[in-house]
């Protein structure tokens, strides 16, 4: 309190030295034209060197007030005592300077004008009430001596309202320094409440940091088993009988479900950490809802449900391609679970400056008193038990975050037993010749014709296992290593693999990037998969190494052998211009 004291008069005396200074010389001016030049200097030099001095003594008690102990403190509390008691003696001077042997008037003025300082140092000193008011009581007494021997008949009544001036500033200096210490106490507390909040703030940060960490880390741990539970299915698929099929279907929809639920995990920590950023680009988002539709008619005619689009057959968005499109899935989705009659409608409208796009359904509806509750994690309509089969109660917490990430409006409407509609508006983009952006569908496994000779580096041994169990089992032939491979192997190699699949993290520090950047110095134009269960990927690096299939685990075989079958199309030309050269 008494630092924060301290600094305020410091303060205020180094301001206030050129508006003193400017003061005393436009009063003597005044005062020269009734009072001798000798006593009107007198008095103006002694208040002009004051006011210097006192500025300077006072920047130099800023300049070491912050590192000042509490000896050094009270040393310039004493000292700016002095100085106070010091001016305001000065100052009490002026009406015997100025006014003696003069006018009443003059005397009068100069009266006025000590009262005016002493205001001044009302605003100035007031915080420390044992200064100021010595130093108010001393000026005020020079003034009440003068008229009382120099003011005739009013000269008492003038000396008591002096004192009387005297009681009210002297009330006015305690009020003010009151006022001074609950304005420092507020400020204290507001400035230990801000640092609480701000420790809090960055443990919050910390403990989602570290959440977002330990996701990644756990979804790509988990994501390992998974991806060789589906290869493994695969291969049972090929040799199922009717007792098995069942039962492969079964693992399958399990594995299915545990990728969604990493997923949705990850998605929600990304998001929540600020790591996803919106790249922003002319889409057509009629092409993307037709695809979309395509991709769930399956699903709605095994359920007896339809699936309709309706409205423009262009219509042209500003927006994230992936993020949008994982918007329109997560809604679709829901609205196929929760539909058992009628069906799903996808409208597209094109408005002025904005597209309207809306997904309705006749499903079971959402009650009033849930609906404020359908975008929170993990909240489901109509499934108390937590029936993994019918979702994690992840989608709607993730539509509205990467709405709100998009910029997009979200309204929702819905009524018990009727169904439920959500609407989104987006921002129309200029239209530019283009194929429209959709939905990709897993393609239907298809056969390869030749044997692909298929390097394969996995540092997970049951998920090395599998994939080669799987690629052998689709006629390729398979080289694998743990990690990046000898350069004795590589320059021993009589000719370049079809192809490179690499997971991306492997042992140690090493990358599957690393590996093909290092297999590509032999054979550049080796074409290369990375198969990873790590969000973490260095996505720069894969654009500059360019012609890279990038998919995350678990992958469904259909992708993987679609993958090589389009290679081995290409082999015979890519070996023809070899020979070639």
């Amino acid at each position: 309190m008494a630092r924060e004291s301290l600094r305020l008069r410091a303060q205020q005396s180094v301001s206030a030295r050129t508006m003193v200074v400017v003061a005393a010389i436009v009063a003597a001016i005044c005062f020269g034209f009734s009072t001798p030049a000798w006593r009107v200097l007198a008095w103006m030099v002694p208040v002009v060197l004051m006011a210097q001095i006192n500025s300077v003594l006072s920047a130099r008690a800023l300049a070491v007030l912050d590192s000042a102990d509490a000896a050094a403190l009270s040393q310039q509390q004493t000292d700016h005592w002095w100085i106070t008691v010091a001016n305001q003696a000065l100052m009490g001077t002026t009406v015997w300077w100025i006014g003696y042997g003069t006018s009443g008037g003059i005397a009068t003025f100069a009266t006025v004008l000590q009262l005016i300082y002493l205001g001044g140092a009302l605003v100035n000193a007031s915080t420390h009430p044992s200064t100021f008011i010595a130093g108010a009581w001393i000026n005020l007494a020079f003034a009440a001596v003068f008229w009382l021997t120099q003011g005739g008949t009013n000269g008492l009544h003038l000396a008591l309202a002096l004192f009387g001036v005297g009681r009210v500033v002297a009330a006015s200096s305690r009020q003010t320094a009151q006022a001074f210490r609950d304005s420092l106490q507020i400020r204290f507390e507001n400035a230990d409440l801000m640092r609480r909040l701000g420790e809090e703030k960055q443990v919050a940060e910390e403990a989602n940091a570290a959440k977002s960490r330990f996701l990644a880390a756990a979804s790509h741990d988990l994501r390992q088993p998974l991806h060789a539970l589906l290869v493994f299915s695969s291969l049972l698929h090929r040799h199922e009988t009717p007792q098995t099929a069942q039962l492969i279907a079964h693992i399958r929809d399990a594995a299915g479900s545990l990728d969604k639920l990493f997923s949705g995990l990850l998605d929600l920590s990304k998001l929540e950490t600020g790591s996803i950023v919106p790249q922003m680009q002319a889409l057509n988002i009629a092409a993307m809802v037709r695809d979309l539709a395509r991709e769930f008619e399956p699903r709605c005619a095994a359920k007896g449900v339809t699936i309709e689009v309706e409205g423009d057959a262009q219509a042209w968005v500003l927006s994230d391609a992936f993020l949008l499109e994982r918007i329109l899935r997560n809604l679709v989705d829901n609205a196929v679970k929760y539909t058992n009659d009628g069906g799903v409608m996808v409208s597209v409208f094109a408005r002025e400056s904005v597209v309207e796009l809306q997904v309705r359904d006749t499903g079971i509806g959402i009650a009033h008193e849930a609906q404020a509750r359908v975008f929170e994690e993990y909240f489901q309509v109509g499934n108390p038990s937590r029936d993994p089969g019918q979702g994690s109660g992840l989608g709607l917490a993730i539509v509205r975050r990467l709405a709100t990430l998009l910029g997009l409006e979200m309204g929702m409407h819905s009524n018990p037993g009727q169904g439920t509609t959500f609407t989104l508006t987006l921002p129309q983009a200029p239209i530019f010749e283009s194929t429209g952006v959709g939905a990709l569908s897993a393609p239907a496994e298809p056969v390869l014709t030749m044997a692909v000779d298929v390097w394969l580096v996995e540092d997970h041994a049951l998920v090395r296992m599998a994939t080669t169990q799987a690629l052998e089992s689709w006629g390729c032939k398979v080289t694998q290593w743990e990690g990046m491979p000898p350069d004795a192997a590589i320059e021993a190699a009589t000719a370049a693999p079809h192809a490179l699949i690499a997971d991306y993290r492997l042992a140690g520090d090493a990358t599957g990037l690393q590996v093909a950047q290092r297999l590509r110095s032999r054979w550049p134009a080796l074409p290369v998969a990375i198969i990873t269960g790590d969000p973490g990927i260095n996505l720069h690096e894969v654009e500059r190494l360019g012609n890279i299939a990038m998919w995350q685990k678990p992958v469904l075989p259909s992708l993987l052998i679609k993958w090589l079958a389009d290679l081995g199309e290409q082999v015979p030309e890519r070996e023809a211009r070899a020979s070639a050269h």
